[in-house]
């Protein structure tokens, strides 16, 4: 083919193309004249509300879509936090996988007051700021409720008088809104242009557009009757246009008010939830303390076993009562308003006013013979709290209970709980049955009928100088709309009569979350006396004894030993002038009769108990110090983390440990078949308590100890559960590695690794409850040969043969031989 063969046919080809081009865009253009023709006909125009509604709501939603991912798109990009921690190869799977919560790396601002962590979702890690807790604020907020509890005790007192019933009281009237202003402003929405107020703000925002878009559609249901009534065709073709054109923007409208209610219900949540938490998981020891707070006001009593539902149920009901409210109550009042400025126009002002006035009357009527809902979901909620707990108690403690037989036990007592919450449920049905009969009738029946009434009076009122006639053309429309906003009316004035079961929930929730914050913001208190915080929480005017950190050994002078209680240092002590001393370096055991308050001396060098009557203690720093209890306490983890606790691992890497000195601390304790068994990092819910044995668990504490090293260990029956010859191998390694060690026990065996004993005898002595000397070399001859361990053998069984001789006399006596 020559060249101008190709010439030819390129040009064949481009004048096809320019043809197809050409009659495409004909076709178009056709295609465009025929709707606009159709549009036209139907007298659609572009800048009809319902047009210009349904592009702006599209253009929202493609714009909210497309910053969505450009979001998603930019946290791709980011480098991802994990690789920080691929440059420790020894970090466990149990860090890496944080536990399926937060990694536990995180950073503070000092500049911007908060603290970022690092969540690990789907494979990657996303930063969430918090705010660090501000000491200051908590302590500007506790003056604001001790200020409240002042006020009430004194309206209390005021009102409490005989011939003034309960429900009268002055006091009770503005509690409620007072405790919603006071959560609110210090814990809800702290500041002004908080992130919740924008939140807030485009709530009531779209529910001002949700009634403002039902007033559109309702004049477009009232035109389209009257299209139907006119036969007019086309007006109705074009009215059901914009019907679905309304639809889109009406949709939007209502899922973002329900995502916007979820949003900040969930807000809200989060906002008590952490300040709740700031203050009980406190290094002031709120969350052990709370249990020995006292209100003299019944109201505000509150049991620390039931923190958990608290925190968990009470907040999240509180939270949503709160924000539906916002809808429950907002969007009512915004239908009201609007709907009867709207039909003044139509009905005049007497119609109005005979509607409000019948709102009024019959809001009244429900008023007088509604239930106590507030009191009604309180009781309920404490129910439900008491036997929610009772059946943790059981999970908790299954095996004692199988070893005890005590199923039948359990099985009436959990029966009695669920009847009392089951005998309060059925007086609720009832209470509500009663009140549900009068407000369906008032609502659904006398509301309705009124609405019918108002809306034909315009009607009734033409047809007396109008031919009946012309009224299916000129007043169909406007008896439709009127009819339509009158039953809205209806309709948003019983949901506000509605919402007073709603207020009453919100009270009754709100008295037990305001009880919550009042109680903890007493033990957060720094003037905290144990028991001796009485209603305001003003404390009772006694000295605390002295405490002396830093000190290289421990000392006690003058101590009485007082367990917390409502009468403070007044109370009788367990132990009365405790008096003794050591140092560094050397080793101190405490023996004495079960019950005679040995525990109580742990508690006291902790500072879990007040130290009272001007007595002083003399210890070394809190951090210096680890403390043993009975109760062994394991965490939800690998065997490493049982040994590092409460350490993570990281911080353990930080200080140059490795995997291998745990192991070599288990193999010294005898634990390291547990490494082969169960793996040292091998993380997952192993519940460790029933997994071992009691020495097991003993043996696995004493590896604690040896690997945290402290300058004083607190011992408190440390080998109750490890037999005798493996109870010297332990003891013997903390004495060789030069530990400064307080242990309580009543094994003789253990005191030949002690330099002290104090001997809690209360008979012996009458000015202390305690003998404190030195073990010397004639105390501990008995136990260095096989003769001396068997006379103090059989001493031991020469008591327990004058035990049951006195066994045998005191059933003498009870028989009547004497």
């Amino acid at each position: 083919m020559s060249s101008a063969d190709l010439l030819l046919l390129l040009r064949a080809r481009l004048r096809q193309i320019n043809h197809f081009l050409l009659h495409e865009l004909k076709t178009e253009e056709r295609i465009r004249r025929r709707y606009a023709t159709v549009l036209r006909y139907l007298n659609i125009s572009p800048h009809a509300k319902p047009v210009w509604l349904f592009i702006l709501t599209m253009l929202v939603i493609v714009g909210s879509v497309s910053s969505y991912h450009f979001v998603r798109l930019f946290s791709l990009l980011k480098p991802k936090y994990k690789h920080y921690f691929q440059k420790h190869p020894n970090l466990s799977n149990s860090f890496l996988n944080i536990k399926g919560a937060l990694d536990i790396r995180s950073f503070t601002s000092s500049n911007t007051g908060t603290r970022v962590i690092h969540v690990p979702y789907k494979n990657k890690f996303i930063d969430v700021k918090l705010k660090t807790p501000n000491a200051d604020k908590y302590e500007r907020d506790k003056l604001i409720f001790k200020k409240f509890m002042r006020e009430h005790e004194f309206n209390m007192s005021k009102s409490s008088t005989p011939t003034l019933p309960h429900r009268y009281q002055p006091a009770m009237r503005f509690q409620f809104f007072e405790k919603i202003s006071i959560i609110w402003n210090l814990i809800l929405i702290p500041k002004v242009f908080d992130k919740n107020s924008y939140l807030l703000a485009s709530h009531i925002a779209f529910l001002i557009a949700r009634t403002w878009l039902t007033l559109l559609v309702t004049k477009l249901d009232g035109q389209i009757t009257k299209d139907l009534m006119s036969f007019n065709i086309k007006y109705f073709m074009r009215d059901m246009i914009y019907w679905f054109l309304f639809a889109v923007p009406a949709s939007y409208i209502n899922s973002s008010i329900k995502y916007l209610t979820r949003r900040i219900s969930l807000n809200f949540r989060t906002n008590l939830v952490r300040y709740c938490h700031d203050l009980y998981m406190d290094s002031k020891l709120v969350y052990y303390k709370l249990q020995y707070n006292n209100n003299s006001i019944e109201e505000y009593k509150l049991n620390h076993q039931t923190f958990n539902q608290y925190v968990t149920e009470d907040i999240k009901r509180f939270c949503d009562s709160l924000t539906n409210l916002f809808t429950n109550v907002g969007k009512p009042t915004v239908d009201l308003i609007f709907f009867a400025i709207y039909l003044r126009d139509n009905i005049g002002n007497l119609g109005i006013f005979g509607i409000l006035l019948n709102y009024f009357v019959t809001g009244l009527i429900l008023k007088n013979y509604s239930p106590d809902f507030s009191k009604i979901w309180k009781v309920r909620s404490f129910f439900e709290s008491i036997y929610y707990n009772y059946n943790l108690n059981l999970i908790n403690n299954c095996e004692e209970i199988s070893f005890y037989k005590g199923i039948g036990f359990e099985r009436l007592k959990v029966e009695e709980i669920f009847n009392k919450l089951i005998s309060h449920l059925n007086f609720e049905i009832n209470q509500r049955f009663r009140f549900q009969l009068l407000e369906d009738y008032i609502l659904k029946s006398i509301w309705p009928a009124f609405g019918y009434f108002f809306a034909s009076l315009p009607i009734l009122f033409d047809s007396l100088s109008s031919p009946v006639e012309s009224l299916a053309s000129s007043n169909i429309k406007s008896f439709t709309v009127n009819k339509r906003l009158i039953l809205s009316m209806a309709d948003a004035g019983s949901r506000l009569m509605y919402s007073i079961k709603d207020i009453s929930r919100l009270n009754g929730l709100t008295d037990r979350i305001f009880t919550l914050l009042v109680n903890l913001h007493q033990v957060h208190d720094s003037n905290f006396k144990y028991g001796g915080m009485i209603g305001s929480g003003s404390a009772n005017s006694f000295e605390n004894g002295t405490i002396q950190k830093n000190f290289p050994g421990l000392r006690f002078e003058h101590i009485d030993i007082i367990p917390p209680s409502i009468k403070g240092p007044f109370a009788k002590p367990i132990l009365k002038n405790l008096n003794f001393k050591i140092l560094q370096g050397e080793n101190l055991i405490i023996h004495g009769k079960n019950g005679c308050g040995k525990t109580s001396i742990i508690r006291i060098i902790c500072e879990l108990w007040p130290l009272f009557n001007n007595g002083l203690l003399s210890k070394p720093a809190n951090s210096d110090i680890l403390y043993v209890s009975q109760k062994q306490y394991f965490v939800n983890g690998s065997l490493r983390d049982q040994v590092i606790y409460p350490l993570n691992w990281k911080m353990c890497i930080e200080k140059g440990d490795d995997d291998s000195k745990i192991k070599s601390i288990l193999k010294d304790v005898g634990l390291d078949y547990l490494v082969d068994r169960f793996g040292l990092d091998v993380d997952g819910k192993t519940d460790w308590d029933s997994l071992l044995s009691g020495g097991e668990r003993q043996k696995l504490i004493f590896a604690r100890v040896l690997y945290h090293n402290k300058k004083l260990v607190v011992l408190d029956e440390p080998t109750s559960a490890i037999s005798y010859d493996y109870e010297d191998i332990l003891f013997d390694l903390l004495k060789t590695r030069g530990f400064t060690l307080i242990t309580i026990s009543n094994r003789e065996s253990l005191i030949k690794y002690h330099d002290y004993i104090l001997e809690l005898e209360k008979d012996d002595v009458e000015d202390s409850d305690g003998i404190f000397s030195k073990i010397d070399e004639d105390y501990l001859s008995k136990f260095e040969t096989l003769d001396g361990e068997i006379e103090y053998l059989q001493n031991e069984i020469s008591k327990i043969n004058e035990m049951k001789k006195r066994k045998l006399e005191l059933v003498d006596l009870l028989e009547g031989y004497e």
